[in-house]
């Protein structure tokens, strides 16, 4: 294959990394939009207050609990904005920062799973409402996308790679 064909093809691949970092900054918008509906929804907020949370008899571990619900919306932020940054190193051919950051966004995404599966052992799990499975749900598929996002780096990378003469 010419050179020509590889650079085109390289230069493709760029494209559908950035749209395919454009999707996935938009499903982690919508996973904290659900999140949001389902944490709402649920009686979580009324334990962020101790004294609340010890009044109900759950004590402090429920508002534990919602406090880690809250930090991974945190977490999801933090994963959005690293994946959209990706996308920009991408563009200018900065290899080394997008893979930098691609592994803080798997990073802060695996955490945010992790906080949000904290609500679904007791005591929580007793005042989550049904839509917050969802919500997690979709944090496992945002994680899913993340990793995906690898192997398309890595056929972006594949031109620049040294070649054997």
């Amino acid at each position: 294959m010419s050179r020509a064909t590889l650079y085109k093809r390289s230069e493709e691949s760029k494209q559908r990394f950035s749209f395919y970092g454009l999707l996935t900054s938009i499903l982690h918008l919508a996973t904290m939009l659900v999140g949001g509906v389902a944490y709402a929804s649920s009686n979580l907020p009324i334990y962020l207050s101790l004294n609340a949370a010890y009044a109900s008899g759950y004590g402090a571990a429920v508002f534990a609990q919602s406090l880690l619900v809250l930090l991974s919306f945190v977490a999801l932020v933090a994963s959005t904005i690293l994946i959209f940054l990706s996308r920009a190193t991408t563009a200018r051919g900065e290899f080394a920062s997008t893979t930098k950051l691609l592994y803080s966004a798997a990073a802060a995404t695996g955490l945010a799973f992790l906080f949000a599966l904290t609500a679904l052992a007791p005591p929580a799990a007793q005042v989550v409402s049904p839509v917050y499975y969802a919500y997690v749900a979709m944090v496992a598929v945002c994680i899913a996308l993340v990793v995906f996002a690898f192997q398309l780096l890595r056929s972006v990378t594949a031109y620049y790679a040294p070649r054997r003469k």
